[in-house]
């Protein structure tokens, strides 16, 4: 059975990472965080899902993120937790605190925004490049040439 996050995907949006909270803070919490608040990458957008009976859905276009930064203390950095901080433009704010492993969010975060980039500049999802056959001229062969 699907969760509520999944249910609530664009059509064909594919889930990058699923970020989950550090195992301390979720035994603090009893085993609430990681149950009711749902932190995901996909390759359009960066989505924070709270909420047990009612549900609070943020989210910010992968195109809207101007810079991201991972936040660790020393014990963050000795047993492997942090917060992910994404700015967007606008001057919206999206803090996720205390992740298991935050530095690997906060690459998912990077890859997913330089695809979507890469996407952009060549016009087609999921590519690097695109040619086509381009019409020959009176008397010469067809050729493939890169589409600009």
């Amino acid at each position: 059975m699907k969760d509520y996050i999944d249910r609530n995907l664009e059509p064909d949006e594919q889930v990058v990472v699923r970020a989950r909270f550090h195992w301390f803070f979720n035994l603090k919490s009893l085993g609430m965080l990681n149950a009711f608040t749902h932190l995901l990458v996909t390759d359009r957008r960066v989505l924070k899902k709270t909420g047990i009976l009612s549900a609070r859905t943020q989210s910010i276009a992968l195109s809207q993120i101007e810079s991201k930064d991972v936040e660790q203390s020393t014990w963050g950095r000795l047993f492997g937790f942090g917060d992910v901080v994404i700015h967007g433009s606008g001057g919206k704010v999206f803090r996720f605190e205390n992740l298991a492993d935050p530095t690997a969010v906060s690459r998912a975060v990077g890859r997913a925004v330089a695809r979507m980039r890469q996407d952009d500049a060549t016009g087609s999802p999921g590519t690097t490049s695109r040619s086509t056959t381009a019409p020959a001229p009176p008397g010469k062969p067809h050729k493939r040439r890169p589409v600009s």
